[in-house]
């Protein structure tokens, strides 16, 4: 199946690139026009195909409104109605090519400020009322991106500076955001799993779904557990009635070190629109990929972070639907569902003696595939009830399956392998893990307006149910961590206001319960090999389980204020808190001090406490975002893998970051992307901060991105960037190495559609990956030059 769309994907872009060119009209041409959508991106999209234009979108859609057009029209007269009070302005620069910018200035001549509205902080709030290091990451922005990668992680890496690496395998365990965690929300629904961590969330969430990306820095509980260095909030495609659109999309990616066995085809049809009070968007996406290639010339493992999976020698099938259905003004139901089915199968084993770390051509792969099978429902009622207020309720349902892949034994960074139960010096050929979770739960959100109170007031208040377990085995159905299963219940309330005209304020609380059941469970024998020869290392153990209750009360403040048109300043504070990996530590009982007792095992929750000072300044043609903070807990997550241990201690991190872009000329501007962190903890409970942080919580103190977006010969839009990564010696004999790697993507207006090319890493640099490098302490080479030639057509 995964093969036959693979070699569809190919086929569809030769048959596209053979269709009709649609005859472009000239722009005096009078039309019938009739655009009634609110939509600005669907209303360019119905004019462009009425009159044949070509679109060159520069800047950011999202939350756009278009104002209705109807009347005989030529497409100038048309573009200016539809674009009237959006924000935006057009230029022909070719018979048949509109591009689309940002409009600097209003008709009276003042700055025009983009009203964008942020849903991750559980009310639906305009950008300008939040701290300018918020970012809105929009669809026109997304495929900008698409055209050199399909990973939703390097489009947030090159465009938020707190982000810090992608380890460009399918785990996250290493790619922190200001040294600390992130929070994966699709829809304001968490993806994490907190009972026991399987990293695998944003590498496989498909971009097609995706209408636009919501990132908060710092730390925020109005979410629950896991946001305490940002919270990534994925809003997916919603459809509109009488904006039917249809999209076929196919790409094809290759390593240039070996073009014919690295071949990635990927090919997506999805669609969008309404009949009536009923809306609908549906995708489907399948890719396959073959070997990859670093740097150095050399075939990637399949498996270079032991277990985690990487994204080569795989296939992949992605089905997202939301359907909605609207009986009166201001009330909608919906459901949404995700289907993941995701495989690897890799040729060899990794060779981790070498450096960097290889493919073991000697040793041939023999275990089971890696796997990711998981499905994501979520139903709501969005609701608009006057007085009372206007929000949501949702209901959603997350069940994943990850199984890891298999990894060879090591000395070092593998010392322990299942063994057989009835015989405890022969590895088990089924002992591969396997996290097998289940979430679900209700969130409530609702936005109440106290304008009788103070003009302006408004009160966001909402409360969630949650329920988690987690099953952690073998792929032989062999308990390897403790069942455990997690009730939680929170309410919270937020208080917003604007202060004159000048100063926005913001402050809330929210308190959180949790209670846990972890239930007793054998803990497997292990074994391991001594000169070649299997021999048994810890027998079977039984865990006592227990429960627990911990609860946390976090609260937030912010005050933004509107010095000019032009300049913004914010100060924050905000708490977030997060739950150790307890599925973790129980895989571990009775090995190197740790308790076979879940009453004897000390961990605590972790309150992060985040103070942000933030800027912006806006004019014509230059644009600045800057952000110093600092971020304190008590109880830090520190984990070691090459001694298989977890801490909590003491810490602070501190950072800046900075963002500005400048336009050269209308065609053409430049920009960069900053940032700077660092931290340090308390290793021996003295309250003295006495060491700096592992390298897997800051891979590099300071990483640096800069580019160039540039339309040339007109509808040629093309756009080059670099990201140099400094090198960090904070813990000694473990220096992560420093990298500099330059890309280039084009996007071309033709057929109808658009054309795209992308490079990354142009000049095929040799570099260590420092986020997978500093995972499991060893080097990890990073990826080769690949070229990508794509085409994108909507219909």
């Amino acid at each position: 199946m995964m093969r036959l769309l693979g070699t569809s994907a190919l086929v569809s872009i030769m048959m596209i690139g053979t269709a009709v060119q649609a005859t472009a009209q000239d722009a005096n041409t009078v039309h019938t026009i009739r655009i009634e959508t609110s939509n600005l991106r669907t209303g360019l999209d119905q004019l462009a195909a009425e009159f044949g234009l070509q679109l060159i979108v520069q800047g950011d859609l999202v939350g756009a409104v278009a104002a209705p057009v109807e009347g005989n029209l030529t497409a100038e007269q048309a573009l200016g109605a539809l674009l009237s009070g959006s924000g935006y302005e057009f230029e022909f620069i070719g018979d048949d090519s509109v591009k689309i910018v940002p409009a600097s200035h209003s008709d009276n001549g003042e700055i025009v400020l983009q009203d964008i509205v942020v849903s991750a902080t559980r009310s639906k709030r305009s950008i300008t009322s939040m701290s300018p290091s918020v970012v809105v990451i929009g669809r026109d922005q997304i495929e900008t991106h698409l055209a050199k990668t399909s990973d939703i992680t390097n489009v947030i890496r090159n465009t938020v500076p707190g982000f810090m690496l992608d380890d460009q395998s399918l785990t996250g365990s290493s790619e922190t955001f200001r040294g600390r965690d992130v929070q994966v929300l699709v829809d304001g629904i968490p993806r994490n799993t907190p009972l026991r961590n399987s990293s695998r969330i944003l590498s496989m969430i498909d971009p097609e779904q995706i209408e636009s990306i919501e990132v908060i820095p710092g730390s925020n509980a109005m979410n629950g557990d896991g946001a305490t260095g940002a919270t990534i909030n994925i809003v997916t495609k919603t459809g509109k009635a009488g904006e039917e659109s249809f999209v076929i999309d196919g790409h094809v990616k290759s390593f240039t070190e070996d073009m014919g066995d690295s071949l990635a085809p990927s090919l997506t049809v999805s669609g969008s629109g309404g009949i009536g009070a009923i809306d609908y968007a549906a995708s489907i996406t399948g890719s396959m990929t073959d070997n990859a290639y670093d740097g150095y010339g050399n075939q990637m493992p399949s498996d270079a972070l032991m277990g985690q999976g990487g994204f080569d020698n795989a296939e992949n099938l992605n089905v997202f639907g939301k359907l909605g259905y609207s009986p009166t003004e201001g009330h909608r139901v919906f459901i949404s569902t995700e289907i993941v089915r995701f495989r690897q199968d890799p040729e060899y084993y990794t060779n981790v003696a070498t450096d960097p770390v290889s493919v073991n051509y000697s040793a041939a792969y023999n275990g089971q595939p890696l796997e990711d099978e998981s499905e994501y429902i979520t139903a709501g009622y969005e609701y608009d009830f006057g007085r009372f207020g206007q929000g949501d309720l949702k209901l959603f349902y997350n069940d994943g399956y990850k199984q890891a892949s298999r990894a060879q034994y090591h000395s070092t960074y593998n010392f322990a392998l299942v063994a057989l139960p009835d015989n405890t010096s022969i590895e088990d050929p089924l002992g591969q893990s396997v996290i097998d979770t289940e979430k679900y739960g209700l969130k409530l959100s609702t936005d109440t307006g106290l304008d009788p109170v103070y003009d302006g007031l408004t009160l966001t208040w909402g409360g969630d149910l949650t329920h988690d377990s987690v099953k952690y085995r073998t792929v032989g159905g062999r308990d390897i961590g403790a069942p455990m299963e997690q009730d939680g219940k929170a309410v919270f309330g937020q208080l917003s206001a604007p202060v004159t005209e000048y100063v926005d304020l913001s402050g809330g609380v929210r308190y959180e319960k949790y209670d846990l059941t972890v239930k007793d469970f054998l803990r497997p024998n292990y074994m391991r090999y001594v000169s070649g020869v299997g021999q048994a290392y810890f027998g079977a153990s039984q865990f006592t389980g227990g429960n627990a209750q911990y609860s946390a009360v976090s609260y937030n403040a912010s005050a933004v204020v509107h010095w000019t048109d032009r300049v913004d300043t914010s100060l924050g504070y905000s708490e977030g808190f997060s739950v150790p990996d307890v599925g973790a530590y129980t895989r571990r009982a009775g090995v190197q001090g740790v308790p076979l007792s879940f009453a004897s095992i000390d961990m605590d929750a972790s309150k992060v406490k985040t103070w942000e000072l933030a800027a912006s300044y806006k004019a014509s043609d230059f644009r600045t975002t800057g952000a110093v903070y600092m971020s304190t807990n008590d109880k830090g997550n520190n984990f070691d893998a090459t001694t298989n241990t977890l801490s909590q201690e003491k810490e602070r991190i501190m950072g800046a970051e900075l963002t500005a872009e400048y336009d050269i000329s209308d065609d053409t501007y430049v920009g960069a992307l900053a940032s700077y962190v660092e931290g340090r903890y308390d290793t021996n409970n003295d309250s003295d901060l006495d060491s700096w942080l592992p390298n897997n919580r800051i891979p590099s103190p300071f990483r640096f991105t800069g580019y160039v977006d540039s339309d040339v010969w007109g509808d040629l839009n093309m756009r080059f960037d670099g990201t140099y990564t400094a090198k960090r010696t904070k813990i000694e004999n473990k220096t992560m190495k420093p990298s500099l790697v330059f890309n280039l993507s084009a996007n071309y207006p033709v057929l109808g559609g658009t054309a795209r090319m992308g490079i990354e890493n142009i000049f095929d640099s040799s570099y260590e990956n420092p986020a997978a490098t500093a995972l499991r302490g060893y080097s990890v080479a990073g990826l080769g030059r690949t070229i990508m030639i794509g085409f994108r057509r909507e219909f």
